[in-house]
Parts: structure tokens; C-alpha cells; sequence
């Protein structure tokens, strides 16, 4: 049993839809019928029909059920062909050669003697064949004058010339009312840009009209089919009957019918028929040849294909004047590529991009402020938001981890969350120096106050009909509608977004060189380092043979002599010769430190401590030592070298503080999810300011040399442990309250 097949199309609406919402969101492609001036047939690969409407039902007088799921050879007598014919699909395989669907069209037939033009095109696993007469309300065939048109409407180089030559010609070749060009904004809106028209109607030219109007889907359709025509508003749709339930797709179909808000919208400009051909630039729809008529009329479809040639011509000019722009803009920005490159490589700093060349970059691309948001710092010139704007900016590439480019002539609605001032900043471009990272390069244009004309008020979308029913319509008044625009800037063009990407990528091809050279010196460090240790490590054992030696040999002069005054010298010298044996033993456990493996494994700090405490005790020079053990979080590391590195810190608070009546000394450790935090402390004669700065250097000792012992090597053995574990180790300290020992130990991921 067949059936109407498609999508119901009405104008009633719930009060609550968003009228601009539901226009977005008409399923235009898949009316359900055709405009009536012409029949319609879906077949499948096996030319079985599949679809029919209805008016075709009514002029072949063959019932429904005898079309729909038998073979399209059926209607061959009624296209006025003989019986056998196997003319459609014969003419399908020949546009299906080399694997690309190119049909023929069109292809005459003859329906009860009068000539139709028979046109195939695909619609998903479906063939349609379009009927439409071959008749024309044209009384001249535009072939014989297109040629001279398209001459006079490339008489001038300039585009506004050019575009009011094509209306004037378009014009002549098919004799409508009003030929426009309707130009697309990057928001969807469209403006009269070019006219021409009948002396006894108004000019349109320089209205807007709102993205409502012609909105998203009707665009692709533009696209997608470049030729539109209705040829009368007011005749009722023929309907699509099938035996499946799902709706056919008749983008490609030159008899689509009409959307009822799209038939209202041109009823309520007094218009009766309209012809369109599609401007596509670089594959986007650019504008549109928009030709209304205000009593109905019909154009064939070998007229139509005439007049979208002209839409051809007109886009590829509009195209190469395009490019001829761009390519002006580009070598125009080329020189600030040049002075970004040339910064980059004289001056080692990245960040003196934003003095050397910030005011270029600026005059460059008209911008009011620039920003280099790099390692978490702002560096900028000119008018620029606070530093916390800008680093919600810079965070939007985390939000949005697959942009790579944020672009915007409107911040105030584009980022309406981050309240930059839209007088200000209504334009921002910026472009992300590396994945996963904030770091980026922002851009900030001040707004551009206008002012449009609107054909009506774009705002007012609902009508009400006569029986009080509200309907969806653009608007029933097209009288001017004057609007100011605040908060937006000029757009940027898609050569400054280039020029952008491509000072980034300067930019980052200068961080990368300086990481290479960092890289290569940090190497040649590492290999001077480790050549140093090697040097220290053989000099200091090479000292204790003739230290053994002196020490030996003032021995025996004590033994052979008993003059009061040599054995004196010789006590001295043995003395001597014994603090520099240990200075070189202290050394060689320093160099020892470079040179060893760092074992990491998980220590238990309670008892490592209790150790140090237990032999600290023992030998203490104050038995009044308070040693106090609280919190001891283990740790990650090379268990010896840790115990080297608490030994000496513990040790030097004992040692700095057994002069004071009641010796304290505090051991405690925190662990947090990052890091463990150990805290020595104690309350003997503290360092001073100067000295805390130089502590942890080699032979660096605090306070009176000659009150307390010491090679002034230890602490530099302990910053170094504590570098080779990725800890760090500081101090806090004043003069006679004592001193606090910081040390940092990173915990491991999952620790």
C-alpha cells in the first residue's frame, strides 16, 4: 500500500521553541513532495521505483500499486518510448562511467506530444529523475546572449564594477523583477551588495538580512545545488507516495519543494517566483544571484544551467580578486616575519620578541595590544587586559585541547565567561605555542562601532495568522530597521591568522634551538663535571702518601730528639698533617658522592634516624642535649647516601648548639601527596644572612672557625646527595635563635 512519504512541514509552533532555533532546524532536504510544475521518480540500481508523486500517478493514469516496486520500463509508452526500451538505465550506466556519477542532461522526451527535459542525478543509493517542461516564460534563449554579457561584465578590473555588470546582465538573460547580489557574512547574515530592478521598485541595495533568513541548511543546499527556482509561490506542493517509510533526500533534486516559511517569507515581500545561483568561493558559499519576480515564471532547465554559468564566472573572479588581495596582504606582513626571525636569533632571551618587534606587530595587524604568555609570565605591549585575563585566555587551549588557534571580532560573546571589556578587547587572535602547555601569543583589537540597516527588525520572527494560530516568519514588515553595533571588531583575515601561525612557529623553532643548546652545554658540563670528580677524587688520594710520609717523618724526629723547641715543631707539624688528612678524607668522600650509583629504594627513616640519634648521644659534648625525634615519613632514595645526608645535618645541629646551657635539637617530617619535608632544627648560635648564602658551597664554614672544628665540606656533600635525588635542602636562620634545616624529597607517582 503506498504511502505519503516525508517530513511534515508546518508553521505551528510551541510558544517555548526558539524561532531562530527551529529555522536551523528544518529538515529542508526531505520535504516530502515536489513543486507541481514537474513529476518526480526515485528508482534503486535495478530500476525498480521505489518513489512517485502523486501529480505523475495522475498524468500517466496508471494507479500507484502498478508504479511503486516495479520496474521504471513501465512508464516508457507514457515518456514516449517504445515498450522494450531500457532507455533510463542505459542512460544512468553512461553517467556511472569511470566510478564518477556525471549524467547527461538534459534528456528529451515527449509526455502526450509535449516536450519535457528528463534530468538524472543521485540522491544516496537512489537515481532521480526530475520531469520538468521544456517550455520557458523566457521569450529569447539566453545562450545567444550570455556570451556578450559575460564580456561586458568583465569590461573592469574593480569587483563592485564587475558585480553591478552582473546584475545588469544577469538581468537582461532572464528578464526578472529585481536580480541581487546577496553576500554572506561570517555569521550567517546576508547583504544586498549589488543591484538592479525595475524603476517602479525600491532599492534594496545595503539592507541586511538576518541568518534566520536563509539559515545553516539552506546554505549547504545553495552549495551543494548551485541553480534554486520557484516558479510559483502560491501553487500547492505535489507529494511524494512510497512504499518505505524513509524519506527520500532531494538535495539534488531541481524540483525540491518549498519550505512553508520560506513560502511565507516571499509572499510577505509581494514576491511570485525566484531564481537563485550560487557564488562559491574556494569552497564556501559566498554570496548568491538572488532574482525575484513578482508575478510566477519559469526558466528551463538549459536556461538555468546558462544563467549559472554566469555564477561560475563571477565566483572564479571573485576569487582571483581574492587572492590578488591576499597575496598584496601577505607580502605586506612579510617583513614582520623577517624582524621576528631576526630578534629571535640576536638576542638570547625569547621574550625580548615583545620589545624588539612588539610595536611592528602591532602596526602590522592593526591590533591595539599584543601578549606573549610564556612560562607563566606576561609580556606585553600596548593595550592589554590584566595578567589574570590573560591567563584565562591562555587556559582555553587546555579547556579546548584540539584548538590550536582561538579567533574572535566579538570577545564579549565568544568568551562572555572570561568579561574582558568589549570596547577594549573585542577582537583577539592567539595561537598556541605547544600542545599541552598554556604558553601562546594573543592579539587585541579594539571594537569598530557601526551601524546596520536591517530589512525589518531582525529580532521579530513570530506572526500571528487569522485565526489568532502564531507561525514562524522572518518578518511581515520589511520596512528599515536601523541597529548600532557595539563590541565587535574588524574581522581577521585569513592571511593575518597565517602570518600568526607562522610568527608561532619562529618562535618555537627559536625555543627549540636554545633547548639544543642548553642540551649540548648541559652535556659538556655533565662531562667537565665528571672529570672534575675524577681529578679531586685521584689528587686526594694521591695527598695521603706524602701526608703518611710528613706524619711519620715527625714522628721519628720527636724520637730522635729531645730539644724542647723541635719537638714542638715536630707536634705541630704531625698536627697539621693530620687536619689536612682529614680535609682530603672529606674531599674524597665528596668526590665519592659524584661518582656513585644512586640505589633508590624505600627506606624506613625511623630507623635510619634512631641511629644517627643512638651514636650522636654517645659522643655528645653536652650531656644536658635534648635530641627529639617526632614524625618520620619514609622516603625514596639510595639508603647510604640518605644516611650521609642526615648524619652530617644532625650532626652540625648538635655541634652549633652544645654551647647553649639545655642543647635542643628537633627532628620532624610532614609527607604531603608531591613531596616529604624533613625539618632539622636547633637552638645553637644561628647563621647570618651572608652566610646562609654560601653554606652549602665547598669549604664554607659558619661562625668562629676556631670554636668549632670542621672542613667546611659536609654541607656541600649534602646539597650534592640531596641534588642527585631531586630534593633540595635550604635553611632559616638568625643570629643567636638558632637555625632550621629544609629538606625537600619528591615522593614517587603512586607513592
Amino acid at each position: 500500500m503506498e504511502k505519503v512519504i516525508g517530513m511534515a512541514l508546518t508553521n505551528n509552533f510551541d510558544k517555548e521553541v526558539n524561532p531562530e532555533e527551529w529555522c536551523s532546524k528544518e529538515p529542508i532536504h526531505i520535504p516530502g513532495g515536489i513543486q507541481a510544475h514537474g513529476l518526480l521518480i526515485a528508482i534503486d540500481n535495478q530500476g525498480i521505483v521505489c518513489y512517485v508523486s502523486d501529480n505523475l500517478i495522475e498524468a500517466s493514469k496508471v494507479p500507484a500499486d502498478a508504479i511503486i516496486g516495479h520496474s521504471v520500463r513501465l512508464l516508457n509508452e507514457f515518456f514516449g518510448k517504445q515498450k522494450d526500451s531500457n532507455f533510463i538505465l542505459d542512460l544512468i550506466d553512461l553517467a556511472n562511467q569511470n566510478e564518477i556519477f556525471r549524467p547527461v542532461n538534459p534528456y528529451a522526451i515527449r509526455i502526450e506530444h509535449t516536450p519535457y527535459n528528463l534530468i538524472i542525478s543521485k540522491s544516496d543509493t537512489h537515481y532521480l529523475l526530475d520531469i520538468e517542461p521544456e517550455y520557458s516564460s523566457l521569450f529569447e534563449d539566453p545562450q545567444n546572449t550570455v556570451g556578450a554579457g559575460l564580456s561586458q561584465m568583465l569590461a573592469d578590473r574593480e569587483l563592485g564594477t564587475i558585480l553591478r555588470n552582473a546584475v545588469i546582465q544577469v538581468r537582461k538573460i532572464i528578464g526578472y523583477d529585481r536580480v541581487m547580489i546577496y553576500k554572506f557574512h561570517p555569521d550567517g547574515h546576508g547583504e544586498v551588495i549589488a543591484e538592479d530592478y525595475e524603476l517602479a521598485l525600491e532599492s534594496w541595495l545595503g539592507l541586511h538580512y538576518p541568518a534566520a533568513d536563509i539559515p545553516s541548511q539552506a546554505r549547504a543546499l545553495y552549495k551543494a545545488n548551485p541553480t534554486r527556482l520557484i516558479a510559483d509561490v502560491d501553487q500547492p506542493p505535489a507529494s511524494l507516495l512510497a512504499n518505505i517509510d524513509k524519506p527520500l533526500d532531494l538535495t539534488n533534486s531541481s524540483l525540491r519543494a518549498v519550505s512553508p516559511m520560506h513560502i511565507r517569507y516571499l509572499k510577505n515581500m509581494g514576491v511570485s517566483s525566484s531564481f537563485s545561483v550560487s557564488i562559491v568561493v574556494d569552497d564556501i558559499l559566498w554570496g548568491l544571484i538572488a532574482c525575484h519576480n513578482y508575478s510566477p515564471r519559469f526558466i528551463n532547465y538549459k536556461q538555468r544551467e546558462t544563467a549559472k554559468l554566469v555564477g561560475q564566472v563571477l565566483s572564479s573572479c571573485i576569487g582571483m580578486r581574492d587572492q590578488e588581495l591576499a597575496q598584496k596582504e601577505r607580502i605586506k606582513l612579510q617583513g614582520i616575519i623577517i624582524d621576528v626571525t631576526r630578534s629571535l636569533i640576536d638576542n638570547e632571551r625569547i621574550v625580548s620578541l615583545v620589545e624588539q618587534c612588539g610595536s611592528q606587530i602591532l602596526k602590522a595587524f592593526r591590533a591595539s595590544g599584543f601578549v606573549l604568555f610564556f612560562e607563566g609570565a606576561v609580556y606585553s605591549v600596548g593595550d592589554v587586559p590584566s595578567d589574570d585575563q590573560i591567563e584565562q585566555i591562555a587556559h582555553q587551549f587546555v579547556v579546548m585541547e584540539d584548538q590550536h588557534c582561538l579567533r574572535s571580532y566579538s570577545t564579549e560573546l565568544d568568551l562572555e565567561a572570561i568579561k574582558l571589556d568589549s570596547s577594549r578587547f573585542a577582537g583577539l587572535l592567539s595561537c598556541r605555542l605547544t600542545h599541552g602547555i598554556k604558553d601562546c601569543l594573543i592579539l587585541f583589537r579594539p571594537e569598530r562601532a557601526s551601524t546596520v540597516t536591517w530589512a525589518g527588525d531582525p529580532t521579530k520572527l513570530v506572526s500571528m495568522d487569522a485565526s489568532g494560530k502564531p507561525f514562524i516568519s522572518p518578518r511581515n514588515s520589511f520596512e528599515q530597521w536601523v541597529e548600532e553595533c557595539r563590541g565587535q571588531s574588524d574581522d581577521w583575515t585569513e592571511v593575518e591568522v597565517e602570518v600568526f601561525v607562522k610568527i608561532k612557529d619562529e618562535l618555537n623553532f627559536a625555543i627549540a634551538r636554545k633547548i639544543d643548546e642548553l642540551r649540548l652545554l648541559n652535556d659538556k658540563l655533565r662531562d667537565a663535571y665528571a672529570e672534575l670528580d675524577s681529578f679531586t677524587y685521584t689528587i686526594s688520594h694521591d695527598l695521603k702518601t706524602p701526608l703518611t710520609a710528613i706524619k711519620a717523618y715527625a714522628e721519628l724526629i720527636q724520637r730522635k730528639s729531645s730539644e724542647p723547641i723541635i719537638l714542638d715543631m715536630a707536634d705541630k707539624i704531625k698536627g697539621s698533617a693530620s687536619r689536612l688528612n682529614q680535609m682530603v678524607q672529606t674531599v674524597l668522600e665528596y668526590s665519592k658522592v659524584g661518582q656513585r650509583f644512586v640505589n633508590k629504594q624505600r627506606v624506613n627513616m625511623k630507623s635510619l634516624i634512631n641511629e644517627i640519634k643512638d651514636h650522636l648521644l654517645i659522643s655528645r659534648a653536652n650531656d644536658q642535649l635534648q635530641l627529639e625525634v617526632l614524625k618520620t615519613p619514609d622516603l625514596e632514595g639510595d639508603p647510604i647516601l640518605l644516611f650521609q645526608v642526615f648524619l652530617n645535618v644532625i650532626e652540625n645541629a648538635v655541634k652549633y648548639s652544645h654551647k647553649q646551657a639545655l642543647p635542643k635539637v628537633v627532628i620532624d617530617g610532614s609527607s604531603m601527596y608531591q613531596e616529604t619535608v624533613y625539618r632539622i632544627s636547633d637552638n645553637g648560635v644561628g647563621i647570618s644572612d651572608e652566610q646562609q648564602n654560601a653554606i652549602f658551597d665547598l669549604f664554607s664554614r659558619v661562625g668562629d672557625t676556631t670554636e668549632f672544628e670542621g672542613t667546611g665540606v659536609g654541607l656541600a656533600t649534602v646539597r650534592k646527595i640531596m641534588n642527585r635525588h631531586g630534593a633540595q635542602i635550604s635553611v632559616e636562620s638568625n643570629i643567636g635563635a638558632g637555625s632550621t634545616f629544609i629538606l625537600r624529597f619528591p615522593n614517587s607517582v603512586g607513592a
